[in-house]
């Protein structure tokens, strides 16, 4: 199937779960009650435990950063990571900036760049689980250059925190279009790119995450890549009824729940601001009006209605109410 029919496929399905071979547990004490996931980080080629390694769990195939690390290993590389419901997630090791090792996804035998890759780990109600030991892999090195004539921006992993309180590890991209990451594990990697004059999109032009080119992390120096970088429509969201002071509209991709936009109201009558996002995809609004979550015509993300953004097609949307239930 080329690439085309694939990325029309995504904004109406959503991707099918990886399987994962299973394999044994190590041999640990007995796991602590309550839903947790325990593990043990180690060094990958020397097997040596490695301490204050951050490591966190989110849903299977959606991410975003923590505002603090809720878990780090101790000085015998073991660590505990609690989950707040049953489900399945997938564990993110993230070392400190300065680390000699890169961030991961942890996957069925080693480290991975792609989530959908990641070892899907599901607990029941009350379970607590052991799973095989995460290795850490040197960091490793993501440079290019981006056009045509973007203008400044920014590069990472993870898409933009609403709320404005988490780093997001944003690496620059200088005015000539170049920039350089250095804090990842040596795998592919979906890159997510906004620049001065291009919306919001992972690498591949897609608003996908999960249908991202992925990009290699090369250890030692890499050889600098291109990336084009495409226009987007003008979106309008409405909001009937806003609250009377703030206001901020977020964008999500129908698929990751990724941001994929943000907007502030733009003044203290009107607030209906234009966002350029990038086409080809379905997505879902969120706005986070006052001390209120609207949602467009749903209660959350999964009841909310979706939108369609044609490619340099302009769309107006006016925030709908839920359904009333009869």
């Amino acid at each position: 199937m080329d690439r085309a029919k694939l990325r029309g496929l995504a904004t109406l399905v959503v991707p099918l779960l990886v399987a994962v071979v299973a394999v044994g547990p190590p041999a640990y004490a007995a796991d602590p009650p309550g839903l947790s996931i325990r593990t043990k980080v180690v060094d990958g080629a020397t097997a040596t435990p490695v301490r204050d390694i951050c490591v966190f769990a989110v849903p299977v195939l959606t991410f975003r950063l923590p505002d603090t690390c809720p878990q780090r290993s101790d000085v015998a590389g073991q660590v505990t990571v609690t989950v707040p419901e049953p489900g399945s997630y997938n564990l993110f090791v993230l070392p400190d900036s300065g680390s000699r090792y890169g961030a991961q996804w942890v996957g069925p035998a080693g480290g991975t760049g792609a989530q959908q890759g990641a070892r899907r780990i599901t607990l029941a109600a009350g379970e607590a689980k052991s799973v095989p030991m995460i290795r850490l892999d040197r960091r490793a090195v993501i440079s290019g250059r981006v056009g045509p004539a973007a203008g400044e921006g920014t590069v990472g992993i993870v898409g933009p925190d609403p709320y404005g309180r988490v780093d997001p590890r944003y690496a620059p991209i200088a005015a000539d279009g170049t920039f350089r990451i250095d804090w990842l594990g040596p795998y592919g990697w979906p890159l997510l790119f906004r620049t001065d004059h291009r919306p919001y999109q992972w690498s591949g032009n897609v608003g996908n995450r999960l249908l991202a080119d992925l990009v290699p992390a090369t250890v030692g120096e890499p050889v600098p890549g291109y990336h084009h970088l495409d226009q987007g429509a003008l979106v309008t969201v409405s909001v009937p009824e806003p609250p009377p002071v703030g206001g901020r509209l977020v964008v999500r991709n129908a698929v990751t729940q990724d941001p994929i936009g943000v907007a502030d109201r733009v003044s203290p009558w009107a607030f209906a601001p234009v966002m350029e996002i990038l086409g080809g995809q379905q997505v879902k609004i969120q706005c986070l009006c006052g001390d209120t979550v609207r949602w467009h015509g749903g209660t959350d993300f999964a009841s909310a209605t979706p939108v369609v953004i044609r490619t340099h097609q302009p769309t107006l949307v006016v925030l709908a109410d839920p359904p009333a239930v009869s």
